[in-house]
């Protein structure tokens, strides 16, 4: 008897760290409470291209599709030395900052090596759909 119990502990333990193994806990909630339950408007600018943008405002589609984006973005944070941070080791790339109802929200897509969120002073590494979607020619 004690080597059925015993059996059938080891198969819970171990079903345990599959079900936590495979959850989402190396992501961050990134944004957590910080994105408006209302996004009445959301401005762009940035770095494509090798050139700065005019600044634009997104339209009520875009901004229903950026929103949607935002909600599925997974993310991982990254801490590097100042030195060391990716818009400093690597030169060029593609930068979108987005203010959202007028600077409620303010964060920036970067693509260097890889895509990233700067966001309150800290780098998150996109590990899945990594491009906003703005509608703009590659």
């Amino acid at each position: 008897m004690k080597k059925i119990g015993l059996i059938i502990l080891t198969i819970t333990i171990l079903l345990c760290g599959m079900v936590t193994g495979c959850s989402r806990e190396d992501t961050d909630p990134v944004f957590g409470d910080a994105i408006p339950e209302k996004i009445t408007s959301i401005e762009v600018s940035g770095f494509y291209n090798g050139s700065d943008l005019e600044p634009w405002e997104l339209t009520q589609e875009q901004t229903e599709e950026l929103n949607t984006w935002l909600a599925e973005l997974s993310l991982k944070h990254r801490t590097y030395a100042e030195e060391e941070t990716p818009n400093k080791i690597y030169s060029g790339g593609t930068s979108y900052q987005f203010h959202i109802n007028d600077g409620e929200l303010t964060f920036t897509w970067v693509c260097i090596d890889k895509a990233y969120i700067w966001y309150n002073d800290e780098w998150y590494e996109i590990t899945n759909d990594q491009t906003p979607p703005l509608g703009l020619d590659s």
